[in-house]
């Protein structure tokens, strides 16, 4: 298999400690569409909710009476989009817009919402804005600038990672 292709199921998914306040967010600060809302298939105590992306993708949320509501920025929770965390959590959420018209679009109805948006911030191969989300979610729209994928490899992002040119090789061609 080459590539992995996004379809109608695939999703990110993302607990939740207050689902309604949740989707209420998604929906009027990022206009997303409700797409299901129904008991998870693991545990009858669990409420799973879906949100359309676009017409290839999706982002869920989870909330279970287990859910835990501590939040220690910096360990649970990055406090931005370039802070550290405990390994394994979510660091941030990235979504994707068609163009950096469509950036400062997002930026303006996020704003008009009373949600503090920085940005955006020209990386090079696109530019983004970031945010704060439900449950102090990190989350970044961004909009490429650049078709050419190479110019995300920084020569001295690959040493700090330990990889070496073969190894980089390996990883470019997989």
């Amino acid at each position: 298999m080459k590539n992995i292709q996004l379809n109608d199921y695939s999703n990110l998914e993302l607990n939740t400690i207050d689902m309604k306040s949740t989707l209420e967010y998604f929906s009027d600060v990022l206009a997303l569409p409700l797409v299901s809302i129904k008991w998870s298939n693991h545990s009858k105590a669990a409420v799973r909710a879906v949100m359309q992306l676009n017409q290839n993708a999706m982002i869920s949320f989870l909330y279970t009476p287990r859910t835990s509501d501590v939040i220690e920025l910096g360990v649970t929770h990055s406090v931005n989009a370039g802070d550290a965390t405990t390994a394994g959590t979510l660091q941030h959420n990235a979504l994707n817009v068609d163009s950096v018209e469509d950036l400062l679009a997002m930026r303006d109805r996020i704003r008009s919402c009373g949600v503090h948006c920085i940005g955006p911030m020209d990386h090079g191969f696109c530019q983004s804005i970031y945010f704060v989300g439900p449950d102090q979610t990190a989350l970044e729209i961004s909009a490429l600038t650049t078709d050419d994928v190479r110019q995300w490899i920084e020569p001295s992002a690959v040493e700090a990672a330990g990889v070496t040119q073969e190894e980089l090789k390996r990883l470019l061609d997989s």
